[in-house]
């Protein structure tokens, strides 16, 4: 059976500079922001994809979900046979926003779907959910989701449905990125090269959306209220959050005192 490795993770938390360090390792394609049911709301230019033309012009055509993931699969079948007999290996960044951050009943829709025709390789990251969700915010792309606590609530859900497979944090890979990129490739089942820092900014992934840094560096916390600071604190999944992965010290009390000081 083949392999393919699947990675995970939520909007704007740096999955795309990971994503990016990972489709820069050698022999690595990686295909971004997969998902079985997720069709455009609008036009795009596909001249090679009539079917994401015809749900994309007249959604009311779209076939249901079970035929969609069967579609899927099957337009997946010729691209992983081409990179199999080209030596090469295959990861899907999974789209787990349209699972997760949306008006969907959670579900890991992308592995679910994969799983009985491949040996998937799984893996997981995560950012603070303070600044995912106020980069998020900045990008709009909250429409779903009715605040700080309701997004810290998505977040432990989509932690517990993952929560079999290895987790790197996106702050760690910022610190340490050849060593946290060398233990994903193992995970994933691909060659490491060190030599990705020196051009995976050059590659280009749909979901770019946040700051594109050209260096893996940590960024600045972007402006937020004392309001927010509050949600923070009374948020009960972020509690979760931020004392399972370390957070706590370094997030609540940073952004409490950050506050302060601009009052």
């Amino acid at each position: 059976m083949q392999k393919i490795g699947i990675v995970h993770h939520l909007s704007s938390s740096g999955g795309t500079v990971i994503s990016k360090c990972i489709a820069a390792l050698p022999d690595v394609v990686l295909l971004s922001e997969m998902h079985p049911l997720t069709v455009l709301d609008v036009p795009h230019f596909l001249p090679i994809d009539p079917l994401a033309q015809l749900l994309s012009n007249y959604p009311q055509l779209a076939p249901d979900d079970e035929n969609l993931q069967r579609l899927f699969c099957e337009r997946l079948e010729p691209v992983a046979e081409t990179c199999q007999k080209a030596g090469k290996h295959l990861v899907l960044r999974d789209h787990s926003h349209s699972d997760y951050l949306t008006d969907r009943e959670p579900r890991t829709r992308l592995a679910d779907a994969l799983g009985k025709y491949y040996e998937l390789r799984r893996i997981v990251t995560l950012r603070n959910p303070i600044d995912a969700w106020l980069s998020m915010k900045a990008s709009g792309f909250d429409n779903h989701v009715l605040n700080f606590s309701d997004y810290c609530d998505r977040v432990l859900t989509f932690l517990e449905d993952h929560a079999h497979l290895p987790l790197w944090r996106y702050e760690d890979f910022v610190a340490r990125p050849e060593t946290i990129i060398a233990e994903i490739s193992k995970s994933l089942d691909v060659p490491f090269d060190p030599s990705f820092l020196s051009h995976f900014a050059e590659k280009t992934l749909t979901g770019d959306s946040g700051r594109k840094p050209t260096e893996i560096t940590e960024l600045p916390r972007r402006d937020y209220s004392e309001s927010f600071a509050e949600e923070v604190a009374a948020s009960e999944s972020f509690g979760i959050i931020a004392n399972r992965f370390g957070y706590a010290a370094r997030s609540v009390v940073r952004s409490q005192r950050a506050v302060r000081r601009r009052i």
